[in-house]
């Protein structure tokens, strides 16, 4: 029996990877998943850039996840889905995105949809594919031991590889000691340990990845926070007004602390936008250095992505 095909479109913030997702997915009775860990909160619309088309109408769908229907987002043949899950004070880890994803795609695949699975969170996507890739290998005291030999730029990326989220909470003075680097990857592996879920239909993962040139990524971002400043504000204030504890994940988010400490009274507006920015571009080139490494991507420069046909990926 053939196995069944989910696309996975990935690459860079920025990169067009949604745009090309609707464009394939309005060729026939489609799914798309989020694999964005912070578009599953409620309450960030802006400030994650969760741009759900005004058309589609949103309703509690039959799979549920932390006992409670899973949001669906459906107008015509296409349902969006992996958004407004959460409330800021609940966590979503790799393993969770694992179990939700694994409970849409047999519901949507049952009903003979091509599933899509769209994101830049490349630890998501291999926990989704690579099960196994986030099970402990050795006791922690020889993963100790193999960390200390590796350079703080390498400790850095582990991290990042092994928990973005945990990567972008550390400050300045944490991202920059050896020690509290190796610390944060033993936690960031033991809190990602993935929970029994049961086991995905036999899929064949088609990835297609896009290229787009980091200078190109970087204006692009620079247009998206410009025009994102003002309602992305407003609702970090609101979050802040309801949920005051800042070091929920939630707070995590790209952008959200050049927020904080724009509110705050302790950086100007332009200040603000322009740490946003860069925030926004390490990120992206820590996604573009992740993706590379992985060898199942078909890539695709952003100026052909017209010549995608879906009939060819499935």
């Amino acid at each position: 029996m053939e196995k069944q095909k989910v696309i996975i479109i990935c690459g860079p913030t920025s990169s067009g990877k949604t745009a090309l997702a609707f464009r394939l997915a309005g060729e026939r009775k489609s799914s798309i998943i989020s694999a964005d860990s912070r578009q599953v909160y409620r309450g960030l619309d802006t400030v994650t850039g969760r741009d759900i088309p005004a058309a589609f109408i949103r309703k509690d769908s039959t799979p549920r996840f932390k006992d409670r229907p899973v949001v669906v987002y459906e107008k015509d043949n296409i349902r969006l889905w992996g958004f407004e899950l959460l409330f800021p004070d609940e966590t979503y880890n790799a393993a969770d995105f694992s179990d939700l994803t694994g409970r849409v795609v047999r519901q949507e695949q049952a009903e003979d949809r091509t599933v899509f699975i769209v994101g830049g969170t490349g630890f998501f996507l291999k926990a989704l594919t690579e099960p196994d890739s986030l099970a402990p290998t050795i006791p922690d005291e020889n993963l100790r031991a193999q960390l200390s030999s590796l350079s703080k730029e390498e400790l850095a990326e582990k991290l990042w590889e092994t928990n973005p989220q945990r990567f972008v909470a550390l400050n300045q003075s944490d991202a920059s000691n050896p020690r509290r680097l190796i610390r944060a990857i033993e936690v960031a592996q033991t809190s990602t340990q993935p929970k029994p879920a049961p086991p995905l239909p036999q899929l064949n993962f088609v990835w297609v990845g896009i290229k787009l040139p980091l200078p190109e990524i970087i204006v692009k971002i620079g247009s998206r926070v410009k025009n994102r400043l003002a309602k992305a504000v407003s609702e970090v204030a609101t979050l802040l007004a309801v949920y005051p504890d800042q070091s929920l994940p939630i707070y995590t988010t790209l952008g959200v602390k050049p927020i904080l400490k724009f509110l705050a009274g302790e950086i100007t507006r332009e200040q603000l936008q322009e740490l946003w920015v860069t925030d926004e571009a390490n990120y992206a080139k820590r996604q573009i250095t992740w993706f590379k490494k992985q060898k199942t991507i078909i890539w695709y420069d952003q100026s052909s992505l017209g010549k995608i046909k879906l009939d060819e990926l499935l």
